[in-house]
């Protein structure tokens, strides 16, 4: 019966994390205002909950506003990028519906069946953008296309952090006064999947970032001497 309070229990354990995940959640909202800081806030809030599926978290402050900073270029970047994909399968999505409704016939329906898969890739790859972000720091470039290789090459994770999002858009909907919880819970059990499948790919993507830092040293260091008239 004294195992149920101890501190060490791991029911105890994930009650705090839970409750970490709730204060993270309102770091989040507060900087998600500004809109502008979505993927900054986003790439933040994975970084303390990657953190967190290896019992590795530190403080809840200085860890996410130290990875709000590091990240905030990319994340932003990567950010106006997905904002402008998600406008542009809406309106695709649209348009092939509009087509089926006033043209109809097979043409129509394949039109729809691609721009539904198409959708559903892309949505697949914004799983796996922000915690990449967080745990590698790669470019740009690296994270986008390791998010397609992760979201195709791991489908039965991948549909499962579909359902995990779907639950959550459907608690943010009948209880939408609170929809930054069920953002950070679904953040929070969306990283357990993430974590494990990183673990697929960990020497890889250690090699390939260990690589892409020793090229951006080089650069750096072309562009210092450059400037002093060295090459």
């Amino acid at each position: 019966m004294s195992q149920i309070f101890d501190p060490e229990n791991k029911f105890w354990g994930a009650i705090g994390k839970v409750a970490d995940v709730t204060c993270m959640s309102f770091l989040w909202t507060i900087t998600s205002l500004p809109l502008v800081t979505i993927g900054a806030a986003t790439t933040a809030f994975y970084a303390y909950t990657m953190r967190q599926v290896r019992d590795t978290e530190g403080g809840i402050l200085s860890g996410f506003f130290s990875a709000f900073r590091q990240h905030f270029k990319k994340a932003t970047l990567l950010w106006l990028l997905e904002a402008a994909g998600i406008a542009f399968f809406a309106a695709d999505l649209v348009g092939a519906w509009n087509l089926f409704l006033f043209v109809g016939g097979v043409p129509a329906i394949v039109v729809g069946a691609l721009v539904l898969c198409l959708t559903i890739l892309f949505l697949g790859c914004t799983f796996y953008v922000w915690p990449l972000l967080a745990v590698f720091d790669f470019s740009l470039k690296k994270i986008l296309g390791n998010s397609f290789i992760m979201a195709v090459g791991n489908l039965p994770a991948t549909l499962t952090l579909a359902l995990i999002w779907a639950l959550a858009g459907v608690g943010c909907f009948y209880m939408s006064g609170v929809f930054f919880v069920w953002v950070g819970l679904a953040i929070f059990v969306s990283s357990y999947f993430i974590n494990t499948v990183f673990k697929k790919y960990t020497g890889e993507l250690a090699e390939e970032q260990a690589a892409w830092e020793q090229a951006d040293r080089e650069r750096k260091q072309r562009k210092k001497m450059q400037k002093h008239g060295m090459l």
